[in-house]
């Protein structure tokens, strides 16, 4: 058995070397349906990551009249200062809501100067409790409403459901095109393979004078088109951890985006796995479809 698989192995890696420019197509092939794959499952966690750590922190903004008084401000710090559900907050005044703005978005700065009035309104930023639910959200909103100086109460929950729904539909596409690419993958393989015995039909004939069994002449064969997949399966691999660091590198270095708080996750160990075994099994596919419709007409003894 360990015979076998040295000289299975040993052939495998001897003929991807042989014939390396025509396995890039085989290998590039595998690498590009994996590399979609994982990068559109790379966008879908992430996006989910975002949508639930928005969500275990209830944050909304409550934006100020222009009319709201200094008594007004303060009834309203008073409130939040005593709320049990309130975890911190803060005040911006119209004059740090404009510098804020333009400190994030450099590029209107000469556009903001340039008005005639501030139309930012002063705003209290408030961020709950993790793990409050929606209904103490609702009766704290309500107590606030009552208040007076309150121009509006902001929390855009419809955000946070589409990005819910944009990551599910992120990752269904990603296993569309990436099942689509797969099975272009096993077609490529199953005809490198095909080139690959014209060229050692000389070789596989002489094994048959010879005795060989047909897991020896079929073997090299399988073990080569594995190969093809799982190389293929980790440079696409490879190439998701590389944009992942580009973005992460690229977050920190634009802090007005408005994720760039964001610390991107790879995937995990487990959907790695996943994606080089898909890879390994793509290649299996593609040599023993190539097999079946070729070498059958060469290799008619049990």
């Amino acid at each position: 058995m360990l015979q076998f698989l040295y000289f299975s192995f040993s052939e495998a890696i001897t003929s991807l070397w042989r014939t390396r420019i025509l396995n890039l197509l085989s290998l590039g092939t595998i690498m590009f349906a994996m590399f979609i794959l994982g990068s559109f499952m790379f966008v879908g966690l992430n996006l989910k990551k975002v949508t639930l750590d928005w969500q275990d922190q209830i944050q909304f903004n409550v934006f100020l009249k222009d009319s709201c008084t200094e008594q007004m401000v303060k009834a309203i710090d008073d409130h939040l200062a005593n709320s049990f559900f309130v975890d911190t907050y803060t005040y911006l005044s119209k004059t740090d809501a404009r510098d804020r703005f333009q400190d994030n978005f450099a590029a209107y700065k000469n556009v903001v100067d340039n008005l005639d009035e501030n139309p930012f309104p002063a705003s209290f930023q408030v961020f709950l409790f993790k793990g409050t639910n929606r209904e103490t959200f609702e009766s704290l909103r309500e107590e606030l409403a009552n208040l007076q100086g309150i121009e509006e109460i902001y929390y855009d929950e419809e955000v946070f459901q589409r990005l819910e729904l944009f990551a599910g539909l992120i990752q269904l596409s990603g296993w569309f095109f990436g099942v689509i690419v797969i099975f272009s993958s096993i077609f490529t393989i199953s005809n490198v393979l095909k080139l690959t015995f014209f060229t050692r039909r000389e070789e596989v004939d002489i094994m048959k004078l010879v005795g060989a069994s047909r897991a020896y002449i079929r073997g090299p064969f399988i073990v080569e088109g594995v190969l093809q997949g799982l190389l293929g399966a980790l440079v696409g691999v490879t190439l998701v951890y590389i944009g992942h660091l580009g973005l992460s590198r690229w977050l920190t270095s634009n802090p007005e985006f408005i994720l760039s708080n964001v610390e991107p996750v790879f995937l995990p160990f487990k959907w790695v796995l996943f994606l080089v075994a898909a890879g390994g099994f793509s290649g299996l596919v593609g040599s023993l479809f190539s097999l079946n419709q070729f070498l059958e007409e060469h290799i008619s003894y049990q």
